[in-house]
């Protein structure tokens, strides 16, 4: 009884996942729309963040239907192929999804309008609250790098990196590249190095 149990919060913790996912799924979507909508009303620099967002929107679609198929292994009870969906939900939901969507927001307030104080506010909020995330305990980087510390301040790095090109309109396709390889990098290896 206490296998049915185990799998019966298993199959409740993959529903909460799908949910918040398909959740995030929906609002990137929703403004993804509204800039393409309005794509002729900006700079050309706002190609960089909408493509953010539409890799955000893969992230977490595609850790939804990962999510959505765990569930389908604690109704089996497969623990070790649910914890792998979870593990990969998780990893592409973070890195491809939460991460590209952060730094979305500041980038595209940074094309839309010119007010400093609102640039000021999207780019604080965004660098602040990801490091408190990072280093508060509570980021899933820390499961899956022994250097989390490390990898967190590289990520926020270049995030401040990304940030600052787009400002002074030095680089930053480039950077912005780089950046994208950095996230696929760390997804990668944060997938490589979990064995089950």
């Amino acid at each position: 009884m206490q296998d049915k149990q185990k799998f019966s919060m298993y199959l409740t913790q993959a529903q909460t996942n799908v949910s918040f996912t398909s959740f995030m799924t929906a609002v990137v979507v929703f403004f993804t729309g509204l800039l393409i909508a309005s794509f002729n009303q900006f700079d050309i620099t706002i190609k960089i963040p909408i493509a953010f967002l539409i890799i955000s929107t893969f992230g977490f679609l595609y850790s939804t239907l990962i999510f959505a198929n765990a569930g389908g292994k604690a109704v089996g009870e497969d623990e070790k192929e649910f914890q792998r969906h979870m593990f990969m939900g998780d990893v592409i939901s973070e890195y491809l999804g939460v991460y590209l969507l952060i730094f979305s927001i500041p980038l595209v307030i940074g094309v839309i309008t010119n007010d400093i104080f609102l640039g000021i506010v999207a780019i604080v909020s965004a660098l602040l609250g990801l490091a408190i995330y990072q280093f508060s305990g509570f980021a899933i980087i820390e499961r899956h790098f022994k250097k989390h510390n490390m990898v967190s301040t590289v990520i926020l790095c270049f995030g401040i990196l990304l940030l600052l090109s787009q400002f002074f309109k030095y680089h930053f396709e480039l950077v912005s590249v780089l950046f994208l390889v950095l996230l696929l990098g760390v997804t990668y290896f944060s997938t490589k190095k979990h064995i089950f």
